[in-house]
């Protein structure tokens, strides 16, 4: 305890120690430069203070700023001071300018610096900076580089809340604005479903209107052609039988002559009765089925227009609605016209096939070929309005035309259309 008490009565105060270090220095020197450097302390310390309280305004933190210089001087009873920061200025009460300035200038951002002055109102002896003390210098310095601290952070924080506030806003008028196109797309969208809605019941009375149509004209040329067979046909067969009669009563040389080139005759009405029958209703399209009926037709445009048309079959049994039928074979018919009359074709392929419940018609020609893209102007253009019409039938039948084609290519159509459901009559069901 004796050594320990020892120890402790060797310790020094600050003056004594620094006295005992600089022993040339008068102490009453040494005291003196303590108290400077608490102040000194003790205004930076109290900085610190105020430049953590967020809540103070520019103006209350300048305004206590500037009451901690005098204190912090050597002289305190004749110090001034002012703080400014751009349009803002807090000066002490006694404020007044005279040469005795120290000062120190700070810049926060380009557009906005700072300042503090510090004031001896009388002369004083000379120190390191005219009357100022060297620690001074520093002191001032340091509550500058402060000061410029905070207010960097300050403006750093406004400047982030502000960013933060205006994409708030911004975000919530995005927002606003997207409600709104969202509002507005889902009112066009149901608009359109019902506009599409709409289309498709159109489409579907427009199928139901061309199949009636279809068969409704196809009843009308078959109650024509039967009246042709039935009327016209059998009163030229009776005329051709009271011929023949008349032929065996009448010996006149002359009178026979005549008689056999009235039966002549006849035989081309007869003949031209038959070709007109098939043309407007094929009864083997009714009897047999399509496929025969197209058979039939490849060998009728051979004999009448001399056209080669080859064609084949899969004989499976293919179930079509009577629209269908009648609407493929007219189809099949005015491709081969177009076949003879524009593209001047010597031979024609013609296929049935059926698969996936569809029909596949193919009708392939080695014609001299044309411009489809000019074709589908649909003008006056006789075989341009012919494709037309058979691409929108095929279409309103639930199929579909594809047309392949140049000039001095040849043409390929392929028909397509769905299939019917049922047991076929003869080889395909088309009973009207």
């Amino acid at each position: 305890m004796a050594s320990h008490r020892k120890k402790r009565n060797k310790l020094l105060k600050p003056s004594q120690a620094i006295h005992a270090l600089h022993p040339q220095v008068p102490k009453n020197e040494v005291i003196h430069a303590l108290r400077e450097r608490v102040k000194e302390l003790t205004a930076l310390h109290s900085t610190v203070c105020v430049l953590q309280d967020d809540r103070l305004s520019t103006r209350e933190v300048l305004d206590r700023i500037v009451r901690l210089i005098p204190p912090a001087w050597q002289y305190p009873e004749i110090t001034a001071g002012r703080v400014l920061l751009g349009d803002c200025e807090s000066r002490t009460p006694n404020f007044r300018r005279t040469r005795w300035l120290q000062a120190c200038d700070f810049r926060i951002s380009p557009a906005l610096s700072g300042r503090i002055e510090v004031y001896y109102l009388k002369k004083m002896p000379p120190e390191t900076e005219g009357p100022f003390l060297a620690e001074e210098r520093n002191l001032i310095n340091s509550l500058a580089d402060m000061l410029r601290v905070y207010f960097e952070r300050k403006l750093a924080s406004k400047a982030l809340l502000d960013a933060h506030s205006d994409l708030e806003r911004r975000v919530k008028e995005r927002t606003a604005e997207l409600e709104k196109l969202n509002a507005a797309l889902k009112t066009e969208v149901r608009e359109r479903e019902l506009r599409q809605k709409e289309i498709l019941s159109y489409q579907e009375k427009l199928r139901g209107l061309s199949a009636e149509l279809i068969l409704t004209e196809e009843r009308e040329r078959r109650e024509i052609a039967t009246d042709l067979h039935d009327v016209i046909g059998q009163t030229l067969a009776m005329a051709k039988m009271k011929t023949g009669a008349l032929r065996g009563l009448c010996a006149a040389p002359e009178a026979a002559g005549g008689l056999k080139d009235l039966a002549s005759f006849i035989d081309e009405a007869i003949l031209a009765t038959r070709s007109l029958t098939f043309q407007l209703a094929s009864p083997i399209l009714y009897e047999l089925g399509l496929e025969s009926a197209l058979e039939r037709l490849a060998e009728d445009m051979r004999k009448r227009y001399g056209l080669l048309v080859q064609f084949s079959g899969d004989n499976k049994n293919k179930p079509l609605p009577t629209e269908t039928s009648v609407m493929i074979f007219k189809a099949v018919r005015e491709l081969l016209m177009n076949a003879v009359k524009h593209a001047k074709a010597s031979e024609v392929k013609v296929s049935v096939r059926g698969a996936a419940g569809k029909i596949a018609v193919t009708v392939r020609d080695n014609g001299r070929g044309f411009n489809a893209a000019a074709a589908a102007g649909y003008g006056t253009d006789r075989r341009g309005f012919g494709l037309f019409s058979i691409r929108e039938k095929v279409s309103h039948l639930g199929g579909a035309f594809r047309l392949s084609t140049r000039p001095g290519a040849g043409t390929l159509a392929v028909i397509t259309a769905p299939l019917g459901k049922g047991k076929p009559h003869g080889k395909e069901n088309t009973h009207l």
